[in-house]
């Protein structure tokens, strides 16, 4: 009984991933992003930040994953950007974009971090409108962070993608 009960379980579990996945959330660490201005490429730490030492402002572009097998017309695309911002003067800005295959951007959402502040992370919220693009568009998030300030560098530590 035992063993055929095992059997039915695993058959279960094969269909279960066999079936397609629908959207869903998904966290990635900063250090994924990569760098497309200036000469220098920023700090990659253990603990999966991404870290701006550059002693300028830092330009990235981040892989996100696009979790939809059908695209719909009511396609909508959030994120929670994690980052440290200990600059007075300028603030760490990302946008997120969805976009077909061959570039043309179809909708997108830019935000800021606003004061500073040393010790604690401050969050971006991104919300990209409805849109439909095709199975073969994807997600862009580009992130701008600023110079060191006052010994203190500016950090990607994380982004939350929910679709």
């Amino acid at each position: 009984m035992t063993k055929n009960l095992f059997k039915q379980s695993v058959a279960a579990l094969a269909v279960l991933g066999a079936m397609p996945t629908f959207a869903g959330p998904a966290t990635y660490a900063g250090s994924l992003c990569t760098s497309v201005s200036g000469f220098s490429a920023p700090s990659m730490f253990r603990s999966g930040r991404l870290i701006n030492q550059t002693g300028a402002a830092l330009e990235v572009v981040c892989p996100v994953q696009r979790n939809v097998t059908i695209p719909g017309f009511n396609e909508t695309v959030s994120f929670l950007v994690t980052a440290r911002d200990p600059h007075l003067t300028e603030n760490v800005c990302c946008t997120a974009t969805v976009t077909e295959s061959d570039g043309t951007a179809l909708a997108s959402d830019t935000g800021c971090t606003s004061g500073a502040d040393t010790a604690n992370p401050k969050t971006i919220s991104l919300s990209v409108p409805t849109t439909f693009a095709s199975v073969s568009g994807f997600i862009a998030l580009r992130c701008e962070l600023p110079g060191p300030y006052s010994g203190f560098q500016s950090a990607l530590s994380s982004f939350y993608i929910s679709e």
